[in-house]
């Protein structure tokens, strides 16, 4: 797989997560970065970035035993587009949440300036197997594994 400048940009603060690296992931991030979530939260439709994204990685990149499974990756002018599975244990039960999602970078100067996170929350809580979330790719390969392992 040919990678650009702007998706190895992307694979690689997916990698930063996966090894809870928020100092590396902040430095592949624009200085006005943001992200939206693109669905109903628990309090208000679209939640994004509100305080530092510093702050934010912070809650979100400890967790261990995350793992990402590229299926696709595509880019266009300025934005890069990647169609994952994020498979990662609950810390209170160990099981395993699978969620399939699509994000959309928009990236400026080689770092990511704007992000929209595109998921089911609802299919995120379902504990779905490896062999059910596969129903929904219907053939669609891996292209990677990201992980900390």
């Amino acid at each position: 797989m040919t990678t650009s400048k702007n998706a190895k940009t992307v694979l690689d603060i997916l990698k930063n997560e996966v090894e809870g690296d928020v100092r590396a992931a902040l430095q592949k991030m624009t200085d006005d970065y943001s992200m939206t979530w693109m669905y109903q939260g628990k309090t208000e439709l679209f939640p994004y970035t509100k305080s530092s994204a510093e702050e934010e990685l912070k809650e979100v990149y400890p967790i261990k035993g995350r793992k990402y499974d590229i299926r696709n990756i595509a880019e266009g002018d300025g934005v890069v587009m990647v169609e994952l599975i994020e498979r990662y244990p609950d810390s209170k039960t160990g099981e395993t949440y699978r969620t399939p999602l699509v994000l959309v970078l928009e990236m400026k100067d080689g770092k990511i300036r704007k992000g929209r996170h595109y998921c089911d929350p609802h299919v995120s809580h379902l504990h779905l197997s490896d062999e059910r979330i596969e129903e929904g790719f219907r053939g669609t390969e891996s292209k990677m594994i990201i992980s900390g392992d």
